[in-house]
């Protein structure tokens, strides 16, 4: 599949609705995810072999999924009383955004979050709902979900500080309405890469994002050529590496005299993904 087919159809945009009965206001809240597949284990001795999805995962940050005000001395998290993401569909020859709509049950058992309750990461497990769409080829378009082999471990590409990366999403609703495609934004790595900065899973890019990316995917750019095992390999569809989940700015003034600050953005590492779909936990609140 070409590069372009594959990282739009893993990036969506999510909306969540927030109903608080004793105030009788609502907030309605946009951000971005991506489609995570855990597949069954390859077979090395065999080649072209088909591999059984073992399960489907929207990954967003924890912050996109449960509301909390930071002026509330409480520091509650909220369930969405709603919660929509999209899949591409086709009607009348046009690209248009097809939702699939949760409600505050269904969140609440789909829901997985890390046992660090400071990691910014969430994953909701939407297995049986994207099979069942997908099953209609002649309608909707078949979503992609970056796997395992998109992992830095189980990737031969090498990453190191500096290297450029790629950050899709949908920041505060802004994208190509037309087909339904998200906003790429470059940037480069700008913290030791597999390093915790300051003793957390996350890394610094040094990137100029907009307001509300959160949830986006971060990936290395595709790379065509390669040296691996010392020889020079070609892949014909561009290679990339899955590196982590953008989760907003971390703004830090040198000093109290600054009216700039040095704005890096704050992306957890990919590995968290799979920590949490083996040992995640649900939601307490």
């Amino acid at each position: 599949m070409d590069f372009n087919d594959r990282f739009y159809g893993v990036t969506t945009l999510i909306y969540t609705t927030y109903n608080f009965p004793t105030t009788g206001s609502q907030r309605v809240n946009a951000g971005s995810g991506f489609f995570y597949t855990d597949l069954s284990e390859r077979d090395d001795t065999k080649e072209g072999q088909w591999r059984e999805i073992k399960s489907a995962w929207l990954v967003t940050n924890r912050h996109v999924v449960l509301y909390k005000d930071k002026d509330d001395p409480s520091q509650t998290e909220y369930l969405p009383t709603k919660m929509q993401f999209m899949v591409r569909d086709i009607e009348n020859d046009m690209v248009i955004w097809h939702p699939i709509t949760l409600e505050t049950k269904e969140i609440r058992d789909r829901l997985k979050l890390h046992q660090n309750t400071e990691v910014d990461v969430a994953m909701i497990n939407v297995t049986d709902i994207l099979m069942e769409y997908t099953k209609n080829k002649k309608h909707i378009i078949s979503f992609y979900g970056v796997t395992s082999d998109n992992l830095p471990n189980n990737n031969p590409l090498k990453i190191n500080v500096g290297d450029d990366v790629l950050v899709a999403g949908y920041p505060k609703t802004f994208y190509d309405t037309t087909n339904q495609y998200p906003i790429i934004k470059s940037g480069v790595i700008a913290s030791r890469w597999g390093s915790p900065f300051k003793g957390q899973p996350y890394f610094l890019i040094d990137a100029k994002l907009f307001p509300g990316s959160s949830g986006s995917i971060v990936i290395t750019k595709p790379q065509y050529i390669a040296v691996i095992d010392g020889k020079v390999k070609y892949s014909k569809d561009g290679d990339f590496v899955l590196l982590g989940v953008y989760s907003g700015s971390l703004s830090y003034y040198m000093s109290q005299e600054d009216t700039d600050p040095f704005n890096a953005g704050i992306v957890w590492y990919s590995s968290l993904i799979t920590d949490i779909i083996t040992n995640g936990v649900s939601f307490k609140g």
